[in-house]
């Protein structure tokens, strides 16, 4: 979870992965993490069809902290 690219991230920016390994419909479609104001956010999306069969992404955003269980040397 925690590597590089999480440490090198740029105020206001992340990404999202798509999830290829559900093991239920409850789980997100895609998770990520963004970086806002120097605090960790993981972000989760799931892909929704509207009443018109519109296509859109519902999510979810957590403040968590990415490095938490790394051990200190």
């Amino acid at each position: 979870m925690a590597n590089d690219y999480l440490q090198s991230l740029q105020n206001g920016y992340g990404s999202m992965n798509a999830v290829t390994n559900k093991k239920n419909e409850k789980q997100p479609d895609y998770n990520g993490w963004v970086k806002l104001d120097d605090k960790f956010f993981e972000i989760a999306g799931w892909v929704k069809f509207g009443k018109t069969n519109n296509k859109y992404l519902s999510i979810s955003i957590v403040q968590k902290n990415p490095f938490e269980n790394e051990k200190t040397i």
